[in-house]
Formats: structure tokens, sequence, C-alpha cells
């Protein structure tokens, strides 16, 4: 196995330590990473270390106590700006003040498709893609209701914003999973 593919590994299953996906029974986080690498590799066909890398470390910035500066160190600016580039920007306690649920949840949404349409490369648009398929799957046999309809339905967003030109395989593949817009949602 190549060395730094095996040292991102070995940090996401570090850092995401007790971390669990959801589900019945619940699967430890490492899964998904490894899920998004899989597919990057196999679904995409992307062979560049440095996106493969940051499709393993996608998640580690916004969910673990991993820092820029290891990633930095570790595995150098471009794996790190990648991994930068798929990390959500949140919003700040001041636009969060005062919002339900669901008015959070659409800033959140909004945030998300900015990031992706204004600071995203095509390889984070790739790593997002796979990620997406990752999480939808998921979703599709944990979620039910209300909060699988707002996936599926953000889920079209983002096919809108990431170019099918970017990996036709990841983007057709990750199409294929969501129901087709004008599906009558209220079954799920």
């Amino acid at each position: 196995m190549n060395e730094k593919i095996e040292a991102a590994l070995q940090l996401a299953l570090d850092a995401h330590r007790g971390q669990v996906r959801d589900g019945d029974p619940a699967l430890p986080y490492f899964t998904h990473p490894v899920n998004v690498l899989h597919r990057l590799y196999w679904v995409g066909g992307i062979r560049d270390e440095e996106t493969l890398l940051a499709g393993i470390l996608h998640d580690t910035l916004e969910d673990t106590a991993v820092t820029e500066e290891q990633i930095r160190s570790q595995f150098g600016d471009r794996v790190t700006r990648i991994v930068l580039e798929v990390t959500r920007t949140e919003p700040t306690e001041a636009e969060a003040a005062g919002l339900d649920p669901d008015a959070k949840y659409a800033l959140r949404s909004q945030l998300l498709l900015n990031d992706i349409r204004t600071r995203m490369s095509p390889e984070a648009h790739c790593i997002k893609l796979a990620d997406r398929l990752s999480n939808l799957e998921e979703c599709l046999v944990v979620r039910q209701g209300k909060k699988l309809v707002r996936y599926i339905l953000q889920t079209h967003e983002i096919l809108e914003a990431i170019p099918r030109s970017v990996n036709p395989r990841l983007w057709d593949d990750l199409k294929a999973l969501v129901p087709p817009p004008g599906t009558d949602l209220s079954q799920f």
C-alpha cells in the first residue's frame, strides 16, 4: 500500500475514533472516509494521490481535533488546500442567533452551496460528489420523513452546482441514487 495513503488512513482512524455513523447498529465513523476513498478511486477513476489523501481527510477539520497545521506538515500544501475547500463554512453565532432549526438548516445549506460554487476546485468537487454518494446511500436507509426529504432536495441542488464534466462517473452515480425531481417525496 502507498505509504501516504496508509498514513492518511491512520490519521483518519485515530481522529475519528469513538465517532459513529447513523444506523442500527451504528458503524464506526471511519468507514465513511474509507468509502469516500473507494468511490474516488474505483468509481471516479481518480489516481491523483493528493486528491485521494484529501478525500480520506475530508471531514477531519470540521469533525475532529486535527488541525490544518497537522495536515500541512504531514501531507503538504495542496492536500491541505483541498481539505479546506471541502470543509463546511458554518454560520456565525450572530447569523444563527434566533433561528429555528429549519431556518438554521436552510442557512447551512445555502452556505454549503455557496462553498461549492465559489471556493471548490474540481478536485474538491470530486470529493464532494463521493462524500454525498456515501452519505446519501446511508441516509436512504437510516433517515425518513422531513430529514430525508431535505437531504434529497439538497442533493439535487448540489448536482446543479457541480458540473457533470468534473467527473461524469461520480456525478452520474449520485444522480442515479437520488430520486428524480418531481418524485412524490411524501413516501419518504
